[in-house]
């Protein structure tokens, strides 16, 4: 695609490609998920809106006019050759977009995540293709446990996508996220090491960004009070700082936190080193998620709270979204739901948000908790961004 080193990323569903490309992104990598640009281009007024429309019938719209992908899943997921229809209509125009924003990415190491890398033609286009594997068997579990499909409807998906064989066969780097996820990272750092050092054009690769770090104004006896993203360094004090939040009823190990670090992006808070606050957030479909909302101390909600929350919903309208969720996890106590409800958040249950919504809140919302929404823009977008 471009004189710089382009990374194709796959593997099938639940083998962990996202959690990977996000440790590419931790080694210095620009990332584009092929998969979410899909989405994008189906909205109303997309390239492919009206091929799909015209292809599957106007059941696959919901009362918007919009694509249900639910609707859109149910036919291809179950119809023989409907995904192989599906892909004709979506592949020419997600690989004319990726190569536009090959070439326009100043990074010298770019990742493309996209689940049909061979079968669209990227893979063509990378100079090195890893595929990302896990048995069957845990391929399913994670589906059942934390996307909370049933055990019919996950192996549905697993049988719908191409052989995890053929894929592992056709890989220059196979990376195995089948054990603890701190050995997925040391594989993925060897990889990504061995491959810049071996590409003599990238020699001069920058070292990743240095984390961001904002000063955030004196107030409430937090004269050294500083606002960066999290690294992997802070994941013992963020699992600290959760079991301290919630007085110890929350315990979660390193392993599940780096998990979360690299599943979404995080902001910390510290004072004399320490992490006082963190929130976690992610983003899909102009839909952002927020969850791991926690404070070190009560009084912390009426100050640091306030400055995180922020500066968060300044990163999702910077990307366009329409709303934000919040989970607050029971365990967290009634503190996070009244500042949040004072910033404007509602209450709410996932079923009687609109469908782009409730989809989002049903694959993000953890067990035991609470949803608070807000709507940051008056208008919907309904065109590609």
């Amino acid at each position: 695609m471009a004189e710089k080193i382009v990374i194709g990323l796959t593997g099938n569903i639940a083998t962990g490609k996202s959690i990977v490309m996000r440790m590419l992104q931790e080694l210095g990598a620009t990332t584009i998920d092929a998969d979410k640009l899909v989405h994008h281009l189906m909205k109303k007024g997309g390239p492919v809106y009206q091929a799909i429309v015209e292809e599957f019938g106007k059941y696959v719209l919901d009362e918007k006019g919009q694509i249900s992908r639910p609707r859109l899943g149910k036919i291809v997921f179950s119809q023989p050759n409907a995904m192989a229809r599906l892909e004709t209509l979506t592949h020419p125009s997600v690989l004319k977009e990726i190569k536009r924003l090959v070439v326009e990415v100043k990074s010298p190491v770019i990742v493309v995540e996209a689940i049909k890398l061979f079968e669209s033609g990227l893979a063509d286009e990378c100079q090195s293709v890893w595929v990302v594997a896990a048995p069957p068997d845990m391929q399913l579990q994670r589906l059942v446990e934390r996307r909370r499909m049933t055990p019919d409807l996950a192996k549905q998906r697993i049988r719908a996508q191409g052989s995890q064989k053929e894929k592992v066969m056709k890989a220059d780097v196979v990376i195995d996220n089948s054990g603890p996820l701190v050995k997925t990272w040391q594989i993925v750092k060897k990889h990504y090491t061995d491959l810049v050092n071996a590409n003599k054009a990238v020699q001069a690769a920058p070292e990743p960004a240095p984390v961001e770090e904002t000063p955030a104004a004196n107030s409430g006896g937090t004269e050294d009070l500083v606002l960066r993203r999290a690294k992997r360094d802070d994941l013992g004090g963020m699992a600290e700082l959760i079991s301290t939040a919630t007085n110890g009823t929350i315990e979660i190990d390193i392993s599940d936190m780096m998990e979360s670090l690299f599943s979404r992006a995080y902001l910390v808070a510290t004072t004399g080193g320490q992490i006082v606050g963190m929130v976690g957030w992610q983003t899909e479909n102009l839909v952002a998620g927020l969850q791991d909302f926690y404070m070190r101390d009560q009084q912390l909600w009426s100050n640091t709270a306030e400055k995180m929350l922020k500066k968060v919903e300044e990163e999702v309208d910077s990307l366009s979204c329409e709303a934000a969720l919040v989970f607050v996890m029971n365990q967290a106590g009634g503190k996070p739901i009244e500042f949040l409800e004072s910033k404007g958040y509602e209450q709410a249950e996932s079923s009687t948000l609109i469908p782009d919504w409730r989809e989002a809140a049903a694959d993000w919302q953890p067990e035991n908790s609470v949803l608070l929404y807000k709507k940051l823009r008056e208008q919907r977008i309904m065109v590609p961004m």
